[in-house]
């Protein structure tokens, strides 16, 4: 399949066309959005909207409960609509734990002490209904559970995979990236159960991230290839191919979604200029990056290998250049791109 509609049918199923009416509407429709960098995270997903939501009103998401943010896949921190927090989470444990389980012995984090440190947390949550990291870290030391050299950190993550935590409203004298972890039972009311989970993230990642291959939503899921070509299996008809990619694999969206529709399209789709943060699904999402940026523009946007992925400006459905915080353009889209970025970006 021509690339131009392979991209425009992705930036269709990433909202990038068109957006959601809200943010909260965006973030149900992706599904999991990556945001270890939280100010890029909520930034991705208020674009996603057409309501122009400030990094205020986005806020405002967390404090009310309808989104937080975990380690819902890969290890890494995502934001989430709260009613799928729990299953997916689930659905990752076991393959989180078990990639991290040398660095736990290291740790000396075993059973006994993931459940001292349970009852701990889960006694002093009850009583404040949310705390920091710092604040969570003072009652640990104080009662014999040591945190330094990130066993801190290792420890809330566990108790995160367990589905007892999660992170849920932002501070009040926050500037801009602290989150307070809240009981994940006493913070959402109602939680969605699938029947088939992985047939469920693979459904919903095709519907936000398609055309993509099963190589990549194993990559987004963090789970086997053979996993979710068995979740593949349970979807059925409901998967339609769009092509194949280099290797010769398919290119999977669901029926019926905002990809299919736009591949139906007979005329071409004029790709909008957009401003992409770090880690944006639009790039990370993907096993296969080839796609968005040629190879000397993927060096750019993750220099020296490094895990700091940057920000672009996203041309024809393309990475075009890094995005300069000095530099903002004169065209009145990119100008005020500009500056919705900076405004999420920036403490105040």
């Amino acid at each position: 399949m021509d690339r131009t509609r392979v991209l425009a049918a992705r930036m269709a199923s990433q909202l990038l066309l068109e957006p959601a009416e809200s943010t909260l509407q965006a973030s149900e429709h992706m599904l999991a959005f990556q945001s270890q960098d939280f100010a890029a995270g909520r930034y991705g997903l208020a674009q996603r909207s057409t309501a122009q939501e400030s990094r205020q009103q986005v806020d405002e998401l967390f404090a009310e409960g309808q989104l937080v943010r975990s380690w819902t896949m890969r290890g890494t921190l995502h934001i989430c609509v709260a009613e799928d927090l729990r299953w997916l989470v689930r659905a990752s444990r076991e393959r989180t734990l078990r990639s991290a389980a040398a660095r736990l012995r290291g740790l000396q984090i075993d059973a006994q002490v993931i459940d001292l440190t349970a009852g701990v947390i889960s006694s002093h949550l009850q009583e404040s209904g949310q705390a920091s990291r710092t604040g969570l870290f003072n009652v640990l030391n104080r009662h014999g559970i040591e945190t330094d050299k990130q066993r801190g950190l290792h420890l809330l993550q566990v108790l995160a995979l367990d589905g007892l935590i999660c992170l849920g409203p932002i501070p009040d004298a926050a500037k801009l990236i602290a989150q307070d972890f809240v009981l994940v039972d006493q913070w959402i009311a109602r939680h969605r159960e699938p029947a088939d989970p992985l047939a469920e993230i693979l459904r919903r990642y095709l519907s936000s991230h398609g055309p993509a291959t099963i190589r990549d939503a194993a990559w987004y899921a963090g789970q086997t290839l053979s996993a979710m070509r068995t979740a593949a299996q349970a979807l059925g008809d409901v998967l339609v191919s769009a092509g194949n990619d280099e290797r010769g694999e398919d290119y999977w969206v669901i029926a019926g979604s905002l990809a299919h529709r736009e591949l139906e399209t007979p005329q071409s789709t004029r790709l909008p200029l957009r401003l992409l943060g770090p880690f944006d699904e639009y790039y990370l999402g993907y096993a296969d990056r080839a796609l968005a940026a040629d190879e000397q523009m993927a060096q750019q946007i993750l220099p020296g290998k490094n895990g700091m992925f940057l920000p672009f400006w996203l041309e024809q459905g393309r990475a075009a250049r890094l995005w300069n915080a000095e530099a903002a353009p004169t065209d009145r889209l990119g100008a005020a791109l500009h500056q919705r970025y900076l405004d999420f970006k920036t403490a105040r």
